[in-house]
């Protein structure tokens, strides 16, 4: 028992260490913009023209509406879907927003006309105020009376910019679907009778709730379309709209089947209307396409202020049609020159001058000094030299912007070396003390650490010193000094297992069957497709031809296995051969039925948009019956409840769950039940905590009576444990996915009932025995995850399930919910094979120590088979940084693959706590 913790002990440190290592390494490689906080000043705007005095436009309208509806994505704004906006519009034009597609970076965007950090969308989730220099920053420094009304995230961005507010009390909380839009509106429609401010910013979230719970294709989408579409009615018919400026648009679009966060068009393309009175243009049918940077600048000079420093975007020209030509021309070589000092900042002087669009800028500044003379000398303008210098001022920004944009990657090398090393160094420490299956070497002592802690000192000044390590503060200072720490102590540690391993006269000979090599090929091989994008964007399929081609194989095997043990009978007997062939396979018909079925589980996510439509409502819930009583069968067959009492508790959970999904217009229901979800789900818990209860009293009370050893509680246990998360995950799935949850427990029973089979004739005694269940445990639980519709994509993690219950937002209860919904399929498979190794080893009448030491290696080798894919692919996306894929594949991946790790951290001290506690005698 001893040796046992000091093993789990020595895990735990390794998994902790390739987190710190690994949160180092994402640091360097997606920095957060550390921008200088250089604020706009007047003097920035251009005063001359080659000698020629410049007047900076004055502002045309007295206030601006800025009306932005979250996820209306492009195709939603269309005739059909908002009529009077789409008919009214003055300009309908195209946005292309940037990656990452989630709110707080896209109000970044829209404020200060750069491109926000990758890394924001872990920031999205805690809001950090915005300090760098933006639009709502020059209206506060001008003393302008700004109103805002919406998601909670504009004020976690501008605490102080806004003059008056009223923000969404949860915003994150995506079933408010219409209370939280009707706050906005209320505010407007209070906004509407005062003349006080200059910019009201109205951020309705209705639309992007009803996207993450229904998706795309739900029917409660054209009628907030129609909402959305009225309140522009109302802005349109206000007393003042005659001196207002309106602005519709969207922070970012909406996936096909609801969500975002990736880079479908769904959710890279926006609208932009404007509205206001007496148009001297109308939108077009063909809507000409911009960037989202571009709102910025393009409202700097509406406002007649100064472009935000931080601006790389380019001005709408379609918006500028109101001021004069000459004011037009100021406003496209302010923007200009703007860019063309940034240009010099960021690539340098001697580059700008050998560029075209430097030549572009002299022609552009010509025809303009040519136009004011005219203008001036003759009070003439002409329309052909104001066009040549527009176009050329618009091109050359247009270039410097997309250089810009490119040039923005920064990667902090001396962090990404750091922490590249610290993780490499931890899973080949792991690795070796796995191996040599030795005693792990701690380092003790005062002395030990203070000269661990001189030696960091030193390598971390040395490294400052040469420009290896940018960062400073007290903080970057003690965790580059503990990783360098801890890298040196591990390096100590390597250097004398392997010394150990040196010194010992035995060579290390693992010898494996064909099974093992066969099932450790396959994940050798879903490795080696994260080197290319297209395996990582439909790594789905990766996981399912895997794990279906590892299942037949062993079909094959044991049906070869079986065959050949009754050749011998057969000759004796004289048993016809086909007889021999159909008995086998007739005892493989149950196998060939699974395997069949995990074909049907791969199309079944992508028939979700199908079944989830009122027309097909009846054929969902037939879905959903079939698999809870599935789940109930499941629990019969492989003895997860003791008695037919826990059966029928078990079995009445289950309908509650389809009593809730009922209540919420999901699938169909005999009864009126609109309006007890909240009843029927206090119900089910309660139901729940009561099936736990019993089963606890019955296992206790079976062990007390039988003196049975000291497993068949821990076994018992564990069983009450996977038997509350399958229920619990019943009710946190879609309705058809509800299936899922116990196929998984049929196909993993199946696996290790095939793997079985192998196991009796070898690696009897050896830690070995489990080791091709374990890895159909990792090849199954890999395929049932994607199975569920989850991708390498934020825009397919589903949030519904972490509001269930739940009438606001609460950060911990949400993540915890759908954390567990998202990664079921991993928690239940190691569950079970933890259930079945402690129920195999107390129908064998093992020993207590065996069967901890197979635990263990079990635990070990699962987190091996973590830390080698994640510390390969962190390898990879250093090679691929400027792979044109980074952002919109290896990046989304490397975010997925590092939360990995942390469930796996969190999975490992549940099951180690729950080992400690429920072994006590």
């Amino acid at each position: 028992m001893e040796k046992s913790s000091t093993i789990r002990y020595f895990l735990m440190w390794m998994i902790v260490t390739f987190i710190f290592g690994a949160s180092i390494f994402l640091t360097g490689f997606f920095p957060i913009n550390n921008y200088a906080l250089d604020h706009a000043v007047a003097e920035n705007q251009p005063k001359d023209l080659d000698g020629l005095s410049l007047t900076p436009p004055t502002q045309i309208y007295a206030q601006t509406i800025l009306m932005l509806v979250d996820a209306l994505r492009f195709d939603f704004a269309s005739q059909s879907g908002m009529e009077f906006s789409y008919n009214n519009s003055c300009n309908r034009l195209k946005l292309r927003v940037n990656i990452p597609t989630v709110t707080m970076p896209r109000l970044k965007s829209l404020t200060t006309g750069t491109i926000s950090n990758f890394i924001d969308i872990v920031l999205n989730i805690g809001h950090v105020e915005q300090l760098a220099d933006s639009l709502m920053h020059r209206l506060q420094v001008r003393n302008e009376i700004t109103v805002f009304a919406g998601d909670r995230t504009w004020i976690s961005l501008f605490p102080k910019q806004f003059t008056r507010f009223t923000a969404n009390s949860d915003s994150f909380y995506v079933n408010d679907f219409y209370e939280g839009d009707k706050n906005v509106t209320e505010v407007l429609t209070k906004e509407l009778q005062n003349d006080d401010w200059m910019l009201l910013v109205l951020h309705y979230l209705g639309l992007d709730h009803i996207g993450h719970v229904e998706g795309s294709d739900s029917s409660k989408i054209p009628i907030k379309l129609k909402e959305m579409d009225d309140v522009v009615l109302k802005l349109y018919k206000a007393k003042h709209f005659h001196r207002q400026l309106l602005i519709l648009t969207g922070d970012h679009g909406m996936r096909d089947g609801g969500g975002h966060g990736g880079s479908t068009a769904g959710e890279l393309y926006v609208p932009l209307f404007v509205l206001k009175e007496n148009c001297t243009t109308k939108g077009s049918s063909k809507a000409n396409e911009y960037n989202q940077i571009d709102v910025a600048p393009t409202l700097a000079i509406l406002w007649s202020m100064e472009i935000p420093p931080m601006s790389i975007g380019c001005l709408i020209p379609e918006l500028l049609h109101e001021f004069s030509l000459e004011d037009q021309l100021f406003a496209y070589y302010y923007n200009a020159l703007h860019l063309m000092q940034k240009a010099n900042n960021k690539f340098g002087q001697d580059y700008v001058n050998n560029n075209a669009f430097s030549k572009w800028f002299i022609t552009a500044k010509s025809a303009h000094k040519q136009f004011l003379l005219e203008k001036r000398n003759n009070n003439f303008e002409n329309a052909f030299i104001f066009e040549d210098s527009k176009i050329h001022y618009i091109r050359l920004a247009r270039e410097i912007s997309n250089q810009l944009s490119d040039s923005l990657v920064q990667f902090d090398y001396g962090l990404i070396t750091l922490g590249l090393a610290l993780t490499t160094i931890v899973v080949l420490n792991a690795l070796l003390a796995f191996c040599s299956a030795t005693d792990r070497v701690f380092i003790h002592g005062k002395g030990a650490f203070l000269s661990l802690l001189a030696f960091a000192a030193c390598i971390n000044k040395w490294c400052h010193y040469h420009g290896y390590f940018t960062t400073t503060g007290t903080m970057s200072t003690v965790v580059i000094l503990l990783a360098i720490m801890a890298s040196v102590y591990m390096l100590i540690n390597i250097a004398n297992l392997l010394l150990r391993r040196m010194l010992a006269s035995n060579n290390l000979q693992i010898s494996l069957p064909n099974q093992i090599w066969m099932l450790l090929s396959c994940l050798l091989i879903h490795t080696l497709t994260l080197a290319s994008s297209s395996f990582i964007e439909n790594e789905n399929k990766t996981w399912h031809y895997l794990g279906a081609s590892a299942l037949i194989l062993l079909c094959v095997q044991s049906f070869q296995k079986e065959l050949l043990s009754y050749k011998l009978d057969a000759c004796i007997n004289g048993v016809a051969l086909y007889k021999v062939l159909l008995r086998n396979l007739q005892k493989l018909q149950t196998s060939f039925l699974i395997i069949g079925g995990l074909g049907i589980l791969h199309r079944l996510d992508g028939a979700s948009s199908y079944l989830t439509q009122e027309a097909t409502k009846t054929w969902l819930s037939c879905i959903f019956v079939a698999g809870l009583l599935l789940y109930v069968l499941c629990l019969r067959k492989h003895k997860l409840v003791q008695t037919r009492k826990e059966l029928v508790i078990y079995l009445i959970a289950a309908m509650l769950i389809y009593c809730y999904r009922a209540s919420k217009g999901v699938v169909s229901s005999v009864f009126d039940t609109n309006c007890c979800a909240k009843i029927v789900l206090h119900i089910f818990w309660m139901v729940v905590i009561i099936a736990a209860c019993i089963s606890t009293v019955i296992l206790y009370t079976k062990r007390r009576l039988s003196y049975q050893i000291q497993h068949t509680l821990l076994a018992g246990c564990f069983k009450i444990l996977l038997t509350l998360l399958l229920t619990i995950c019943l009710l946190l799935h879609k309705p058809h996915n509800v299936c899922l949850v116990a196929y998984l427990i049929y196909t993993l029973s199946l696996c290790y009932e095939l793997c079985g089979k192998f196991e009796k004739n070898t690696l009897r005694t050896s830690n070995y025995k489990y080791l091709s269940k374990l890895l159909c445990t990792i090849l199954v639980g890999n395929m049932f995850y994607f199975y569920q519709g989850n991708s390498n994509s934020f825009a397919t993690i589903d949030l519904n399930p972490g509001y269930i219950g739940q009438t606001s937002y609460n950060p911990i209860i949400v993540g915890i919910l759908v954390t567990l919904n998202m990664y079921s399929a991993q928690f239940i498979a190691f569950l079970y094979l933890i259930t079945h190794i402690l129920q195999e080893s107390d129908n064998n009448k093992t020993h207590d120590l065996s069967a901890n030491e197979h635990i263990d290696f079990i635990i070990y080798f699962y987190t091996l088979s973590i830390f080698v894919p994640v510390l390969i692919y962190l390898w990879l996306l250093l090679f691929f940084r400027y792979h044109l894929f980074i952002y919109s594949v290896f990046a989304p991946k490397a975010l997925y693959e590092f939360y990995r790790v942390i469930v796996l951290f969190f999975t490992y001290l549940m099951t180690t706590i729950s080992l400690y506690i429920f072994d006590q005698k």
